[in-house]
């Protein structure tokens, strides 16, 4: 047998002929398991002058391997041509692209059916070239170890060209690898074999390789400038298979010197290649880092995005709050007051700290909540303040009259000039009290609490849904009812209140920190 079983390809006898063979790899047990009969029916071709189909003639066990053979062809491999030292690679690669023009102007579909890969090549001495059939040739290798798959078939192919522009790939794979001594898409032995594959496959599709200038200084520039423009273009190039074959000639007509010059010509272009090689490296980096992490980047954006907006509502909403910085103690309480007849109970928690006037605060703001429900469908007032109701001459209404008037404020204690924190000081608040009657659980107003006149209760209408009023006495059966006459007001109480209110100096500004509340006699008649 002649060239080793681990090569996969080889000449050997069968059925008393000189044949060539491709071991699978495989028992006759697991060949017959396998189903691979399919591959019977592919062919391959040898190249002369012109196009010859090769096909398979059969299998046969050879060393307990199922091999499937056909008609020998006297050549030898393209890879282990390549490992040579003198001008054979060149010429066995110009006879490479020989064969490879030939084929293009012959019928450019049969490039789907052939190995183009070094070691699925044969190139016998008279020139003629043998392409072994792809899936035959791949299956021989892939059924070894993973990472000699990659070295001898997926490190020389293209995975999305076809056709001429593949066959361009390759061979423009092969030149660099006998011009510059190194593989354009190298792969690491240690790498995992399938993050080698993703690698490769990445690199190829990217373009990224090393410019066969840097890889050999001395290549002359023409031919850099086409390696580089078919393995690693910065845009679509249109150099291809037949330039190549251009540039490297006839079989035989060129030495390997003849493709090297004096290296020290070329060092500006050399610093400039580096250059351009950094700022690929850098650029397709970058690429990949987007492509890779795109939706987390794309959720990362959005969330911070989200969070600034979020931050910027709140740093908005803080700006808009009342606040009572800048205000002198009397200022502050006067603005905790004058809210309860705006319902502004945002003003009235700025006023305040350590929890002082919370049922205050709690009052007003259900109240707030309750009137803009009414007035949303009532589509009227549904809540007035005390010195609004007054100063339109106290009409009879059926809004709640809620709110504070006659206030009056007297500093008790010495105010600091300049305080500092935790310092304090009283100031004594005295006003009148409005808010709505309250009622028992059968929704009448209780005989208890704040007195009222009874010309004042008959017939009154309800202060609100919640508050209705006492209903009229039942008069005599023997006496005709007068009819009733609306009332000035609804049901309401009045209380006169005296607040000692303690401030703290709290950072910057003054808070109300305690309320001490006193009531004094609630009064029913309405001025």
């Amino acid at each position: 047998m002649e060239g080793s079983e681990s090569e996969g390809i080889f000449h050997f006898e069968a059925e008393g002929q000189r044949a060539l063979g491709f071991d699978t790899g495989l028992t006759p047990q697991a060949f017959a398991k396998a189903r691979l009969g399919s591959l019977m029916t592919i062919q391959g071709i040898i190249v002369d002058t012109a196009v010859h189909i090769w096909n398979i003639d059969g299998t046969v066990e050879h060393q307990g391997h199922m091999v499937f053979y056909g008609k020998d062809f006297k050549g030898e491999s393209l890879e282990q041509i390549l490992n040579r030292s003198d001008d054979t690679p060149l010429y066995a690669l110009q006879r490479y692209l020989k064969a490879l023009t030939i084929i293009s102007k012959t019928d450019q579909s049969l490039f789907e059916q052939i190995s183009l890969f070094p070691a699925g090549v044969l190139i016998a001495a008279d020139g003629s070239v043998f392409f072994a059939p792809a899936a035959l040739a791949k299956r021989v290798f892939e059924y070894k170890t993973p990472q000699l798959f990659i070295r001898k078939v997926l490190q020389w192919l293209h995975p999305d060209k076809t056709g001429p522009d593949a066959a361009a790939f390759t061979a423009a794979a092969i030149a660099y690898r006998l011009f510059t001594g190194t593989f354009p898409f190298p792969v690491s032995e240690d790498t995992e074999p399938e993050k080698a594959k993703e690698h490769l496959v990445q690199d190829m599709r990217d373009g990224f390789c090393k410019s066969a200038m840097l890889a050999a200084p001395r290549l002359l520039p023409e031919v850099t400038a086409l390696l580089d423009s078919i393995l690693c273009p910065e845009k679509d190039s249109p150099k291809g298979l037949e330039d190549l074959a251009a540039l490297l000639g006839e079989p035989g007509s060129k030495g390997l010197a003849d493709f090297y010059k004096d290296v020290e010509s070329r060092e500006t272009e050399l610093e400039e290649q580096k250059r351009n090689h950094k700022r690929r490296e850098f650029r397709i980096g970058t690429q990949r880092f987007l492509k890779k992490y795109k939706y987390a980047l794309i959720a990362g954006v959005g969330t911070a995005l989200a969070l600034v907006i979020i931050i910027q509502s709140i740093i908005s909403d803080q700006q808009k709050r009342p606040t009572t910085r800048g205000l002198a103690p009397l200022q502050v309480a006067e603005a905790y007051y004058r809210a309860f007849n705006t319902l502004d109970h945002q003003m009235m928690d700025a006023c305040v700290a350590q929890g002082a006037g919370k049922g205050d605060i709690e009052a007003v703001m259900n109240l707030f909540v309750i009137s803009r429900v009414r007035e949303a469908y009532e589509r009227k007032t549904t809540v007035l303040d005390p010195e609004t109701w007054k100063s339109q001459g106290s009409p009879a209404t059926d809004a709640t009259i809620f709110g504070i008037t006659d206030l009056n404020l007297q500093q008790r204690t010495e105010i600091p000039g300049q305080p500092e924190q935790g310092a304090t000081c009283q100031i004594e608040a005295t006003y009148a009290f409005y808010y709505p009657e309250p009622q028992n659980e059968m929704g009448h107003t209780p005989s208890t609490g704040p007195s009222v006149t009874p010309s004042a209760a008959e017939a009154r209408p309800a202060l609100s849904p919640e508050f209705p009023s006492t209903p009229p006495s039942e008069p005599p059966q023997s006496e005709p009812t007068p009819a009733p006459s609306p009332a000035p007001h609804p049901a309401l109480r009045i209380d006169k209140r005296k607040d000692i209110l303690t401030l703290e100096w709290m950072r910057d500004r003054w808070r109300i920190a305690a309320i001490e509340r006193t009531s004094a006699t609630p009064q029913s008649d309405i001025p």
